[in-house]
């Protein structure tokens, strides 16, 4: 029995440190560096996009009538939501620590992934609201309808590709770390580790 016990944790020391090389603390944290500087970078770009907007839509609801004034009138509404978003996400970007643990990485790259994810989702429908709106503006001849419908196609693509792209940004930085993981395998059970030889 004591040969058994001293071979069991022989055995688990073995494999937790073939783990633990499988990513260092040091590519760990670069990965998180990395994962860090994209979301800031998608906040300035969201903040560039929404102060932007707010200009030109202040300005050009000022300056024009009908159907494009409440373009512009939509446009500046709109993108004071996609500033305080952007504000509040760049501020808690500033105060996270590139040092965390792999468990606490893998679940910040699941959880923003999953949120671009959803707001991808949720662009579409902004597009199809403005898509109804501005065909029910057409058939009631109502400039605000169609301002405002033409206004919620071109932000909520804005938003689709933004979305879209910094998802595609983060998976490609999250798959370095999924690589590493690749030699393990948990289904449920049991727990196996394989090695190239």
């Amino acid at each position: 029995m004591k040969k058994f016990l001293a071979l069991f944790l022989l055995i688990q020391l073995l494999f937790s440190g073939m783990l633990m090389a499988q990513i260092s603390q040091a590519e760990l944290s670069e990965i998180n560096q990395n994962r860090l500087s994209l979301n800031s970078n998608g906040m300035l770009v969201l903040g560039g996009w929404a102060v932007t907007n707010i200009a030109v839509g202040s300005i050009g609801m000022t300056q024009t009538s009908g159907t494009t004034r409440y373009f512009h009138q939509m446009n500046a509404a709109w993108n004071t939501v996609n500033l305080a978003i952007a504000g509040f996400g760049y501020y808690g970007l500033r105060n996270q620590s590139p040092d965390i643990g792999l468990s606490e990485t893998i679940s910040e790259f699941h959880s923003f992934e999953r949120i671009l994810l959803f707001n991808a989702g949720l662009n579409v429908g902004y597009m199809a609201t403005g898509a109804y709106l501005w065909e029910r503006g057409l058939r009631k001849d109502q400039d605000r309808l169609i301002g405002y419908g033409q206004s919620m196609i071109l932000q909520g693509g804005f938003l689709l590709v933004f979305d879209s792209s910094l998802y595609l940004l983060s998976r490609r930085h999250s798959s370095r770390l999924i690589d590493s993981l690749e030699s393990i395998q948990f289904n449920g059970t049991a727990l196996s580790v394989s090695f190239g030889f």
